[in-house]
Parts: structure tokens; sequence; C-alpha cells
């Protein structure tokens, strides 16, 4: 158990040190994030959760986690990205205290966080801003790919990032790793467009 205890911390201390060296405006698309990832051997989905991972915990906060996998063997990386949505820092501290006391699983924490912070989901509504010029559209479209794929990352299970979650179907699962295929190559090819200057209307 020592040695697992081990590769666990490992893994949290490597997870926040990605998260720091990664850029400050987004985790897809930037030259530097996908060197990175290359380099560590990650997806995109893992990127991304180590740059959340970095933002909402300091060095001396993974310290004390490193300190609660000690104190209980159940607790690893993966518990660690069902806790990101929870706003306040002491919740998120109450929660992982939590699940070191009863021994929860991956799956029982996330559905601690969900039954404590579900909300009501709102769909339809008006149609959406568009941009005025082409500048501004590029911008846009790369602004949704990256809440698409920012979605996707919560459906992969975690450290693996060619797989999606146990409950949805195989043919499901296929067609979202077409369409991260596709939206990926959509916001690359946005955020890198040429942009023209608008022509001035003839008076």
């Amino acid at each position: 158990m020592a040695q697992s205890i081990a590769e666990n911390i490992d893994k949290i201390r490597e997870m926040h040190e990605l998260g720091r060296g990664l850029p400050p405006k987004s985790a897809y698309g930037e030259a530097e994030a996908v060197t990175l990832a290359t380099e560590k051997k990650v997806g995109h989905g893992t990127v991304y959760r180590a740059k959340q991972f970095a933002r909402m915990f300091s060095k001396k906060d993974v310290d004390r986690l490193c300190k609660l996998c000690r104190d209980g063997n159940s607790l690893s990386w993966s518990h660690l990205p069902q806790i990101f949505k929870v706003k306040s820092k002491q919740e998120r501290w109450d929660l992982l205290d939590l699940a070191v006391e009863h021994g929860w699983s991956t799956r029982d924490l996330k559905c601690e966080v969900d039954r404590r912070y579900r909300k009501k989901r709102k769909y339809g509504g008006g149609k959406p801003k568009m941009a005025a010029d082409a500048a501004g559209l590029l911008q846009q479209i790369a602004r949704t790919s990256d809440s698409w794929l920012r979605f996707d990352a919560e459906l992969r299970l975690e450290d693996d990032d060619e797989a999606y979650r146990n409950d949805i179907p195989p043919a499901l699962r296929n067609a979202l790793r077409v369409a991260y295929a596709a939206v990926h190559d959509l916001q690359q090819k946005a955020e890198l467009a040429p942009v023209r200057p608008m022509r001035k209307k003839k008076k």
C-alpha cells in the first residue's frame, strides 16, 4: 500500500507542475500546451484538468493534499477534478476530508458533489449574438469550440484520454471521439486563420 500512496502523491505533484507550465490563455490550441502535452504523453483532457488544478491549488495546498494521501489510502489524483466546480475553497477541503474519512471512491465523491451542487439547467433561449467582423467571428468560433472541448474533457475517464465513462454506449463513445477530433481541428484552424482587413465601403 505504501507504494500506491507514493504513486498517488507523485501523480498529484506531476499534474500540478504540468498545470503551472501551461500558457495563461487556453489549454487548447496553444503551441506551448501542445508541446507540453506531447512531452508528458497526456491528452488535452488531462491538460485542461491540470490547468484547473494549478489555478485552484497552490504549492502549499499540494503539500496538504499529499498529507491527506498519506492519511487515507483511497485519495488519488482522480478524485481532484470532481471538486473543481465547487467554488468555495473551504468546501473543497471539507469534501476531500470526507473522502479520506469514509474511503470514498472517485465516483462516490462525484455523486456527493453532484448532490450538493446540483443546478437546474435552462435550455433554449434567443439567437446567439454574432460578432460584427471576421476577426470577432474567428474568436467566437474558437471560444465555442473550447467550451465543447471542456465538456468533452469532463466525459472522459481519468488518465485515459481515449476512453469515455463506462455508462456511455459504445456507439456514442465512437461518435464523441470523431466529434472531438473535428472540433479540435476546427478550433486550431480558427485560431490560426489569417484575417483579411475589412474593405472600406464605397461612398
